[in-house]
């Protein structure tokens, strides 16, 4: 949408249609987790929407957490805010939790993380 309250970018264009569909809000992906991102890109999203969150995969079984670390340098690059599905939900993404536990906890969760 042109303008909006909350967009959130994620790593993958099915986690980001899956937060779309389930959720109603705005997202975004970029290619891949390790894809830098613009940062006219970012200022247009930081101008369209009051809150730009970003949301990459919890890589929680790998050594390194490697959706965690490029969401951070993103997140303090463009001081934005870096959200996470926590590892208790054993998902690394919006699309694995919507499939290990449908539509009402992923809408639920979401809003949970985007509204503390």
């Amino acid at each position: 949408p042109p303008q909006g309250d909350d967009v959130i970018i994620t790593s993958s264009r099915k986690d980001a249609l899956c937060i779309w569909a389930q959720c109603g809000i705005p997202a975004v992906s970029l290619q891949s987790e390790t894809a830098s991102i613009k940062p006219q890109v970012m200022e247009e999203l930081k101008s369209r929407f009051k809150r730009v969150f970003i949301l990459y995969d919890n890589d929680f079984k790998k050594d390194k957490n490697h959706g965690r670390i490029e969401g951070s340098k993103i997140a303090t690059l463009f001081s934005i805010e870096q959200i996470e599905i926590p590892e208790a939900y054993g998902a690394k993404d919006p699309s694995d939790l919507y499939h290990k536990y449908g539509h009402e906890t992923v809408k639920k969760l979401i809003y949970n993380l985007i509204r503390k």
